[in-house]
């Protein structure tokens, strides 16, 4: 068989054709544990991924983008999202914008509300890159930006994680600290996070997670008296030499405030550097050194590439490809 239909895939999961689109936009509230388990195992299988939204969409005269980022309160965001306008306007495109909130079945609705409006193509921060909405969307007309899937059939535009963050830890590592450790929210199996956690063991050579030192999301008691408590114990020894690096610049926020509330103050009690750049770090006292990424470009690069593809008029779906926007080490006095 060429290529696998919506009626293939139903059939041999001797389900309805109905039951697959319910799936794979996923819509699973009339769907049993046993059958979204089935079909994915077969999708995954025969590697099937529908192209009808890539030639309708293609021949599509509307000159809109929709956009869906997974938080609109991440300051990642809205340099992302005015890299995207700036591109937009200069080709004549409009842009819609939805919020997912972190939500992964909001991001789904807003993502077939998008495809519902027929805009000529989607850019989309996700909640959940491996979401099996995913299967059913595009790489002709779609592009995704910061967070990737495990199994890629979108194009994908990040910046350099590990690499960069291996590079920085190794300037810490050099300035011969007793212990260093990774700040982070929960990995959760979410690329960014997790290669940059990649780059920090590779940059000290750790083994194991007894360097990991996670935040929670929200203000949870329990969970936030269990951070304080880790911290505490890093702090513990007085005669070792002790730093840290965070995963984005609210991880930092977070860590700084509960050090300080421990009586602890960076350069002097622990040495300190993170991933992302903000204008406020500038003005702390030392700098806070961090790897600068150019959130900006992302959305200029997502958008070019969007419009690329529009004006290729793909006839068949093209291969998924990552392309990494490069980051600046900024170095200051903070380790």
């Amino acid at each position: 068989m060429d290529k696998f239909t919506i009626k293939d895939i139903a059939k041999l999961g001797e389900v309805s054709t109905a039951t697959v689109s319910n799936y794979l936009n996923g819509n699973y509230a009339k769907m049993s544990q046993n059958t979204r388990d089935k079909l994915a195992g077969i999708i995954n299988k025969t590697d099937y991924h529908p192209s009808t939204t890539a030639r309708s969409l293609a021949k599509n005269e509307n000159k809109t983008i929709g956009v869906s980022v997974a938080d609109i309160t991440n300051p990642f965001t809205s340099p992302v999202i005015s890299g995207i306008s700036e591109r937009c306007a200069a080709y004549g495109y409009k842009m819609v914008f939805t919020n997912s909130n972190n939500d992964e079945q909001r991001e789904i609705e807003n993502i077939n509300r998008l495809r519902a409006e027929e805009v000529a193509g989607l850019i989309i921060d996700p909640v959940n890159p491996d979401s099996n909405v995913y299967n059913q969307l595009s790489n002709a007309t779609t592009v995704i930006v910061d967070r990737q899937a495990r199994r890629s059939v979108i194009d994908s535009i990040v910046t350099d994680n590990r690499d960069a963050v291996k590079s920085m830890v190794t300037q810490m590592v050099n300035q011969k600290y007793d212990e260093l450790y990774f700040v982070t929210w929960p990995l959760e199996g979410i690329s960014t996070r997790l290669n940059r956690y990649d780059g920090f063991k590779l940059a000290t050579g750790y083994l194991d997670d007894t360097h990991l030192i996670t935040i929670p999301y929200g203000d949870s008691p329990k969970e936030m008296t269990l951070f304080v408590d880790h911290l505490k114990s890093v702090f513990n020894d007085k005669k070792k030499k002790i730093g840290f690096f965070t995963m984005n610049s609210r991880v930092l926020q977070k860590m700084l405030i509960t050090a300080q509330r421990l009586k602890y103050t960076y350069p002097d009690d622990f040495g300190v550097a993170t991933y992302e750049e903000f204008d406020w770090m500038q003005l702390m006292k030392p700098g806070i050194s961090c790897i600068r990424q150019d959130s900006f470009a992302i959305g200029c690069a997502a958008m070019d590439l969007i419009k690329e593809k529009l004006d290729h008029h793909f006839s068949s779906e093209p291969a998924a490809k990552v392309k990494i926007i490069p980051t600046k080490q900024v170095i200051r006095q903070s380790f």
